[in-house]
């Protein structure tokens, strides 16, 4: 039980810090450009939260622990980012397909970061457990 707290903890910690570099500075206008006009003027942080805490969750399942029980860092990086491009390509794909004027571009950068992020975060969640475990 300690090792998947050690492991929630470290993916989580990790998502919530790169994400929030990457929201609120590297692609803080890139987001308002193609998003401008659907953007809530303040961020809703109690939704935020119950998206962090449960895709955590997700990714502890579903990335690291396969990672931990292979004994393999690349194993929990790849089940990540193929986590990470299924969640965000849901969002993504759900959204070009249903909202008018949702922007390809940013849908692809999306994906992206989405996919990159996962595997990011899982590789963390796994360090985490291997490390303080």
């Amino acid at each position: 039980m300690k090792l998947i707290g050690l492991a929630y903890a470290g993916t989580l910690i990790s998502f919530l810090l790169i994400d929030a570099i990457w929201l609120g500075f590297v692609a803080k206008n890139f987001y308002r450009d193609q998003l401008g006009h659907l953007m809530l003027p303040k961020l809703n942080f109690a939704v935020a939260a119950i998206f962090y805490a449960f895709f955590a969750v997700a990714i502890v399942i579903l990335a690291v622990l396969p990672g931990l029980e292979a004994g393999s860092l690349w194993v929990a990086i790849c089940y990540g980012a193929v986590l990470g491009l299924a969640a965000y390509g849901t969002y993504d794909m759900t959204n070009l397909s249903t909202i008018r004027g949702w922007p390809v571009l940013m849908s692809v950068v999306d994906l992206i970061w989405g996919t990159m992020l996962t595997g990011v975060a899982s590789a963390c969640g796994y360090l985490a457990a291997r490390h303080f475990g």
